[in-house]
């Protein structure tokens, strides 16, 4: 029983990065790596039928890959799910051979379990029926980025909400004098150093080495000035509720936490919004970059689902399965942006091409940011809920907390038992022995008297 309750643990953030960089796991990464290239090519040529076939192949390869996650238990899934060790001593040439036959058959779950979807979207749209309606399915499909972006915003937020009170409960809840103002300035300086120094960086340091001297440096500043009022903002709107918040000593540095990380993030998206609206170009580096923020939201969005829903007691998400659901995810995402790019170009005639994608991601960014803008402005006043639940979470179901609860509890029954002891010795002797020191304290009062 405590096997299989070890299999539906959720996964840490570390079993999600860890699977994604698994060699068992890591064909998959080439898989959609081609497969998102390939379907793009298809969705952009100019035959309908092409196009159709693109927009199927996506929707087939993220159900495809759901599927393999919420099947990874069975042992055939898993198997043609993951890259298997190649032997030892084997020839060179037979081991490189070896080695493609065994990447192509870690692709046999998500493949063949895409490939029925994949045929009905693909037949639907190539019929007389639905020949109309594959721009709208494109739309649709395009459309996701919206929701992806909305659930970056939301992933980023619980998930950072997560790693900061998992440290914050282990500061006590106890009355303390407000210190608002200082770390409101902290807050602020920290935000506006952070603002400045990476628009320089990213913006004006890779054009002009000699930007720091120049009178293009005041964008920079410009910039750090509306991170900082953006901030401003907000703390003027949710002053009341800071306040509240800023009673308990653990509220206060969680709050204070939580915040600062959550306004690094939307700096970030601002100005990563901002350079996609000036650039038409894309270079390695935004692309490296997109990239990295897809990693991120992906890891993200596992584990605090899974802290979700596992705390609901729907453990759909595993560390077996986690790398796989990130994978549907991640294709459902790059099938978006093609979408994206595609339909701008189809419907102005080829006048929108990089242009749009480029404003298109900005726009992203932008919902990224206002989402969590959102959310942090609506949880402020009821971090003293969050903590008080984590805290009952942590010692139901966190190991480590159990191991800490029992010992405290242990400290706390050893600490009770002395207590008693300690009372009952002194209640024997005030019972049998007259107390003589106040006796002398009388007497040395009447003689100063």
């Amino acid at each position: 029983m405590d096997d299989s309750e070890g299999e539906v643990a959720p996964p840490t953030i570390s079993d999600v990065i860890r699977n994604l960089l698994s060699p068992a796991t890591l064909p998959h990464i080439i898989l959609l790596g081609l497969a998102g290239t390939g379907l793009y090519l298809l969705s952009a040529s100019d035959s309908d039928s092409l196009f159709a076939i693109g927009i199927a192949g996506y929707v087939g390869l993220s159900i495809g890959y759901a599927m393999t996650a919420w099947m990874q238990e069975m042992e055939i899934i898993h198997r043609f799910s993951h890259f298997q060790a190649l032997p030892k001593d084997i020839p060179l040439l037979e081991k490189i051979m070896l080695f493609f036959v065994r990447v192509i058959t870690s692709w046999i779950s998500p493949l063949l379990l895409g490939l029925i979807p994949f045929i009905l979207v693909a037949g639907f749209l190539n019929s007389d029926a639905g020949a109309d309606q594959v721009e709208y399915w494109a739309m649709a499909l395009g459309s996701l980025f919206v929701v992806w972006s909305l659930a970056q915003g939301r992933a980023l937020s619980s998930s950072l909400r997560i790693f900061v009170e998992g440290r914050a409960v282990g500061i006590a809840s106890i009355q303390r004098k407000s210190k608002r103002f200082t770390s409101t300035t902290l807050h602020m300086t920290i935000i506006g150093t952070f603002a400045t120094l990476s628009y320089w960086g990213l913006v004006q340091g890779a054009e002009n080495s000699d930007s720091l001297i120049s009178l293009e440096s005041f964008k920079a500043l410009l910039f750090g000035l509306a991170a900082i009022g953006v901030q401003g903002i907000l703390f003027w709107y949710t002053t009341e509720r800071r306040v509240i918040d800023s009673e308990r000593k653990d509220t206060a540095a969680f709050g204070f936490a939580w915040g600062l990380f959550m306004q690094l993030f939307v700096t970030w998206h601002l100005l990563s919004a901002y350079r996609r609206f000036i650039a038409d170009d894309w270079g390695v580096f935004l692309v490296i970059e997109e990239f990295i923020l897809m990693v991120m939201t992906v890891v993200a969005a596992i584990w605090s689902l899974a802290k979700d829903t596992h705390r609901r007691g729907f453990k759909l998400f595993t560390k077996q399965n986690a790398v796989f659901w990130g994978l549907s995810f991640g294709m459902a995402y790059s099938g978006s942006i093609a979408m994206i790019g595609v339909l701008g170009s189809k419907l102005s005639g080829g006048a929108i091409g990089g242009i749009g994608m480029s404003a298109t991601i900005g726009i992203g960014h932008l919902i990224t940011a206002g989402t969590m803008m959102w959310i942090h402005a609506w949880r402020i006043g009821q971090l003293s809920r969050w903590l008080d639940s984590a805290r009952e979470d942590f010692g139901e179901s966190d190991n480590h907390a159990e191991v800490d609860h029992h010992e405290d509890a242990s400290e706390d029954a050893d600490d009770e038992v002395t207590e008693d002891i300690e009372s009952d010795v002194g209640n024997e002797i005030e019972l049998d022995i007259p107390p003589p020191v106040t006796t002398e304290d009388d007497i040395e009062l009447v003689d100063l008297d």
